[in-house]
Protein backbone atom coordinates (compact mmCIF):
# COMPACT_ATOMS: atom_id res chain seq x y z
CA UNK A 1 0.00 0.00 0.00
CA UNK A 2 1.25 3.49 -1.26
CA UNK A 3 1.70 6.06 1.37
CA UNK A 4 -0.69 8.92 0.75
CA UNK A 5 0.11 13.03 1.48
CA UNK A 6 -2.10 15.33 1.48
CA UNK A 7 -0.64 17.98 -1.43
CA UNK A 8 -1.23 16.45 -4.91
CA UNK A 9 0.60 14.08 -7.04
CA UNK A 10 -0.14 13.12 -10.68
CA UNK A 11 -0.10 9.36 -11.31
CA UNK A 12 -1.50 8.17 -14.59
CA UNK A 13 -3.71 4.97 -13.77
CA UNK A 14 -1.42 2.79 -16.29
CA UNK A 15 1.59 3.23 -14.08
CA UNK A 16 2.78 -0.02 -11.35
CA UNK A 17 3.80 0.98 -8.72
CA UNK A 18 5.32 -1.40 -5.99
CA UNK A 19 4.25 -2.43 -2.53
CA UNK A 20 5.95 -0.25 -0.24
CA UNK A 21 6.86 2.53 -2.58
CA UNK A 22 6.53 5.96 -1.23
CA UNK A 23 5.67 8.99 -3.62
CA UNK A 24 6.20 12.12 -2.29
CA UNK A 25 3.96 15.14 -3.43
CA UNK A 26 3.85 17.16 -6.32
CA UNK A 27 5.33 13.76 -8.48
CA UNK A 28 4.21 13.32 -11.68
CA UNK A 29 3.81 9.95 -13.08
CA UNK A 30 2.86 9.20 -17.22
CA UNK A 31 1.86 6.12 -18.91
CA UNK A 32 2.96 2.83 -18.73
CA UNK A 33 5.52 3.57 -15.68
CA UNK A 34 6.55 0.93 -13.27
CA UNK A 35 8.42 1.40 -10.22
CA UNK A 36 9.29 -1.68 -7.87
CA UNK A 37 8.74 -2.46 -4.42
CA UNK A 38 10.46 -0.21 -1.53
CA UNK A 39 11.32 2.68 -4.25
CA UNK A 40 11.35 6.48 -2.85
CA UNK A 41 10.03 8.87 -5.72
CA UNK A 42 11.23 12.23 -4.31
CA UNK A 43 9.19 15.59 -4.16
CA UNK A 44 8.30 16.99 -7.55
CA UNK A 45 10.20 14.58 -9.70
CA UNK A 46 8.84 13.75 -13.02
CA UNK A 47 8.65 10.24 -14.39
CA UNK A 48 8.24 10.65 -18.23
CA UNK A 49 6.26 7.32 -19.95
CA UNK A 50 7.87 3.99 -19.94
CA UNK A 51 10.62 4.89 -16.96
CA UNK A 52 11.21 1.14 -15.56
CA UNK A 53 12.52 1.28 -11.84
CA UNK A 54 13.96 -1.80 -9.64
CA UNK A 55 13.49 -2.59 -6.28
CA UNK A 56 14.88 -0.44 -3.19
CA UNK A 57 15.60 2.67 -5.63
CA UNK A 58 15.20 6.65 -4.49
CA UNK A 59 14.74 8.55 -7.63
CA UNK A 60 15.32 12.16 -6.11
CA UNK A 61 13.38 14.83 -5.28
CA UNK A 62 13.27 17.27 -8.75
CA UNK A 63 14.58 14.72 -10.75
CA UNK A 64 13.52 13.99 -14.36
CA UNK A 65 13.47 10.95 -16.20
CA UNK A 66 12.67 11.87 -19.60
CA UNK A 67 11.17 8.36 -20.28
CA UNK A 68 11.79 4.99 -21.88
CA UNK A 69 14.60 4.43 -19.28
CA UNK A 70 15.72 1.62 -17.71
CA UNK A 71 17.19 1.88 -13.70
CA UNK A 72 17.91 -0.83 -11.62
CA UNK A 73 17.79 -2.11 -8.27
CA UNK A 74 19.26 -0.51 -5.15
CA UNK A 75 19.94 2.54 -6.99
CA UNK A 76 20.47 6.53 -5.31
CA UNK A 77 19.82 9.21 -8.04
CA UNK A 78 20.01 12.26 -5.57
CA UNK A 79 18.09 15.69 -6.03
CA UNK A 80 17.96 17.76 -9.48
CA UNK A 81 19.02 15.21 -11.81
CA UNK A 82 18.24 14.80 -15.57
CA UNK A 83 18.26 11.71 -17.18
CA UNK A 84 17.24 11.66 -21.19
CA UNK A 85 15.39 9.22 -23.20
CA UNK A 86 16.90 5.82 -23.42
CA UNK A 87 19.29 5.88 -20.80
CA UNK A 88 19.99 2.70 -19.20
CA UNK A 89 21.52 2.83 -15.44
CA UNK A 90 22.76 -0.75 -13.50
CA UNK A 91 22.05 -2.05 -10.29
CA UNK A 92 23.60 -0.42 -7.31
CA UNK A 93 24.57 2.67 -8.79
CA UNK A 94 25.11 6.01 -6.73
CA UNK A 95 24.13 9.04 -8.87
CA UNK A 96 25.02 12.49 -6.51
CA UNK A 97 22.65 15.63 -7.52
CA UNK A 98 23.20 17.55 -10.98
CA UNK A 99 23.90 14.90 -12.81
CA UNK A 100 22.69 14.95 -16.76
CA UNK A 101 22.47 11.80 -19.51
CA UNK A 102 22.33 13.59 -22.79
CA UNK A 103 21.07 11.92 -25.62
CA UNK A 104 20.96 14.24 -28.43
CA UNK A 105 23.98 15.10 -30.65
CA UNK A 106 22.52 16.78 -33.56
CA UNK A 107 22.35 20.01 -31.12
CA UNK A 108 24.28 22.20 -33.37
CA UNK A 109 22.59 21.64 -36.76
CA UNK A 110 19.06 22.61 -35.70
CA UNK A 111 18.08 18.61 -36.93
CA UNK A 112 17.49 17.33 -32.81
CA UNK A 113 13.83 16.71 -33.07
CA UNK A 114 11.31 19.74 -32.67
CA UNK A 115 7.71 20.25 -33.75
CA UNK A 116 8.52 23.00 -35.68
CA UNK A 117 11.00 20.89 -38.11
CA UNK A 118 9.38 17.78 -38.02
CA UNK A 119 12.53 16.53 -38.19
CA UNK A 120 12.93 13.12 -36.41
CA UNK A 121 14.24 12.84 -33.16
CA UNK A 122 18.02 11.29 -33.45
CA UNK A 123 19.28 9.99 -30.10
CA UNK A 124 22.32 8.03 -28.51
CA UNK A 125 21.59 6.36 -25.50
CA UNK A 126 24.00 6.51 -22.28
CA UNK A 127 24.13 3.35 -20.72
CA UNK A 128 25.87 2.91 -16.71
CA UNK A 129 27.05 -0.05 -15.82
CA UNK A 130 26.59 -1.82 -12.73
CA UNK A 131 28.02 -0.40 -9.00
CA UNK A 132 29.24 3.06 -10.50
CA UNK A 133 29.15 5.96 -8.17
CA UNK A 134 29.03 9.14 -10.03
CA UNK A 135 29.63 12.73 -8.34
CA UNK A 136 28.17 15.94 -8.18
CA UNK A 137 28.13 17.99 -11.51
CA UNK A 138 28.76 15.44 -14.03
CA UNK A 139 27.57 15.64 -17.47
CA UNK A 140 27.90 12.52 -20.14
CA UNK A 141 27.53 13.45 -23.52
CA UNK A 142 25.12 11.33 -25.99
CA UNK A 143 26.46 7.63 -26.70
CA UNK A 144 28.82 6.73 -23.46
CA UNK A 145 29.06 3.96 -21.80
CA UNK A 146 29.96 4.25 -18.17
CA UNK A 147 31.91 0.70 -17.29
CA UNK A 148 30.97 -1.63 -14.49
CA UNK A 149 32.91 -0.76 -11.07
CA UNK A 150 33.90 2.71 -12.00
CA UNK A 151 34.42 5.49 -9.75
CA UNK A 152 33.64 8.94 -11.49
CA UNK A 153 34.60 12.30 -9.80
CA UNK A 154 32.62 15.89 -9.24
CA UNK A 155 32.64 18.29 -12.07
CA UNK A 156 33.40 15.97 -15.10
CA UNK A 157 32.49 15.73 -18.51
CA UNK A 158 32.37 12.68 -20.08
CA UNK A 159 33.19 12.62 -23.60
CA UNK A 160 34.66 8.69 -24.00
CA UNK A 161 33.78 5.94 -23.31
CA UNK A 162 34.74 4.59 -19.74
CA UNK A 163 36.15 1.04 -18.88
CA UNK A 164 35.01 -1.03 -16.25
CA UNK A 165 36.68 -0.05 -12.73
CA UNK A 166 37.79 3.02 -13.95
CA UNK A 167 38.92 6.25 -11.72
CA UNK A 168 37.61 9.44 -13.48
CA UNK A 169 38.76 12.66 -12.78
CA UNK A 170 39.10 16.24 -14.26
CA UNK A 171 42.31 18.45 -13.49
CA UNK A 172 41.64 22.33 -14.23
CA UNK A 173 38.65 21.56 -17.16
CA UNK A 174 36.07 19.47 -17.55
CA UNK A 175 36.68 17.47 -19.18
CA UNK A 176 37.56 14.18 -17.20
CA UNK A 177 40.28 11.17 -17.95
CA UNK A 178 40.60 8.03 -16.72
CA UNK A 179 43.51 8.22 -13.68
CA UNK A 180 43.42 4.47 -11.97
CA UNK A 181 41.80 1.43 -11.84
CA UNK A 182 39.76 0.10 -8.73
CA UNK A 183 40.23 -3.31 -9.48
Amino acid sequence: MMKSYKRAKVIDESAQIGKGTRIEPGVIIFENCRIGNNCIIGANAVLRPNTMIGDNTIFGTGSVSEGDNVIGNDVTIHAQCHITKKVSIGNRCFIAPFFIASNTPNIRTGKHGNNRTKEKLITLPCVIGHDVRIGVCVSVIPGITIGHNSLIYQNTLITKNIPPYSIVKSFGGLVGRVIGSLE
